[in-house]
Formats: C-alpha cells, structure tokens, sequence
C-alpha cells in the first residue's frame, strides 16, 4: 500500500475519530481536512519538478472565521497530498511552488472560500504551475582543506594558478552563460563558459563569487578546475537544478587530482 494512501487512510480516521466523540480534541473543535493536485508546465509543455528546481509545495489556508492561518508543505514529487485535520470551517487557499531554499517559483491563484466540513476531506480544486521564468546562479569555489583557493604559502594555499569552468544542461549540450566575477560588491570581471574551449582565468578565490543571470531553469552538471601551470591539478563535478524565477547558490569543492605534474 502507498505511502500517500496510507496518509490519506490515516487522516480519514482521525477526522472519524473526531466526528464520533466530542471530546476528542482537548478544545472541542469540529476538524476536517484538504486535499490538493498539482502539475507544472515550463514552456507550454508538461515538466517535471527536476526541470525547473521544485522541491516543494506549499498549501496556505486562510481563515475566513476567526481562526488563524494554516500552512501545509508537501514534497514536490508528490502529485497531490492531504492536510492534517484542522478546525472545520470556510478558507481561502493558495498553492506555491517552491525551490529547496523556499524561494517562490510560481503561484496558483487563490481559491476562495472552500468549505472544510467536520469529519470530511475537502478537494481543492487541480492547479497547474506554470514555470517559465528563468533563475539565477551563484557559484562559490573553495578547495578542499585549504584556507586560500591561490598560490599563498603563508595562507596555506595551492598550486591553483589558473581556473576554468563549464556548465552542461543534463540532456545534453553546453550552456554557455555569463558569470559576473566579483569580491563583495567589487565586479572583477565576466566569464563566458565555452565547452569546446574553455576560458582560463587567474586563480579564483574562496572569497569571490560568479553569478549568471537569466539562466534557463532545470539541472544541469558544473565541471570546475583549478589548473597549475597548464595541468588540471584540481577538480569538481556537481550536479545542481536551477528554479525557475528563483536564485540558487551552490557551493563548489574542489578536490585535489592525482596526476603527472600535479
């Protein structure tokens, strides 16, 4: 049996338990519950929450009584998904899709004055995310059990002279973005990742960031290197999935190569 259906079984009863003796509950409140579906779409096409950075979906349920908000988080991947019992009444509910971080990547509109009656689950009515805004990328490199990414002895830091990254949509093909290189809010200059000939740059430092704007949402593979001379002496591939109209950091760690040279 489900996960979900078991969940669903299990509200059911406690609404019946509720319903079947009033003094169930401590304040002898009358309790129902919700139930929500959802899907998405990105681009007039049917996705999934893995191509545009979903992790969750939040369930807001405004009291139009005297009771107070009631929100309910329930994993992306899951279709649909049942609140616990809460006092029966009338609300407003409104679904959100959100990122791993909580940032919003698209909203449903609101649906108004829902009954929830004692003892009953009510089914809101399916909403469809739409998720075609593009998200932002942040970049942060550190190497592993350095205290400096760059060649800084008294620092204890590496042989890194040299650095170049690529970024690889998960289908396939490179993405050839704009990072902003920046200290804070010093701009130190731009890269453009070029798969087939990468760029080199000097030695970026556990301190810097690069950012890119307006990158298409969903997963993609990161390939950084720290070169020493002209020898990938440092690596780091990772796997990240960026959200539609939202931002995310990803810390990069690069680990050293066992190489000739290096």
């Amino acid at each position: 049996m489900s996960s979900k259906l078991l969940c669903s079984i299990s509200v059911l009863c406690a609404l019946a338990s509720s319903a079947a003796c009033n003094n169930c509950d401590p304040d002898n409140t009358a309790r129902g519950a919700a139930s929500a579906a959802w899907s998405i779409t990105a681009a007039g096409r049917p996705a999934t929450c893995a191509q545009v950075g979903a992790a969750s979906v939040s369930l807001l349920l405004h009291s139009r009584g005297s009771g107070g908000d009631v929100t309910s988080v329930f994993a992306c991947t899951d279709p649909e998904g049942t609140t616990r019992p809460i006092a029966a009444g009338a609300y407003d509910s409104t679904l959100t899709l959100r990122a791993a971080d909580g940032a919003t990547i698209a909203t449903a509109p609101t649906q108004t004055a829902v009954t929830i009656g004692a003892g009953q689950v009510a089914a809101l009515a399916p909403v469809t995310f739409t998720a075609d805004g593009p998200g932002k990328l942040t970049l942060a490199i550190t190497a592993l059990a350095r205290r400096s990414n760059c060649p800084r002895p008294d620092q204890g830091g590496t042989d890194i002279t040299g650095s170049l990254i690529t970024l690889v949509h998960a289908e396939g093909g490179c993405a050839p973005v704009t990072f902003t290189r920046a200290r804070g809010t010093t701009t130190l200059g731009t890269y453009t990742v070029n798969c087939s000939s990468p760029q080199v740059v000097s030695c970026i430092e556990r301190d810097e960031t690069l950012t890119a704007e307006g990158v298409g949402a969903g997963p993609y593979t990161v390939h950084v290197f720290g070169l020493a001379g002209p020898i990938r002496c440092w690596a780091a591939d990772d796997v990240l999935s960026i959200p539609a109209g939202a931002s995310l950091v990803k810390p990069i760690q690069l680990a050293p190569v066992l190489a000739t040279g290096c």
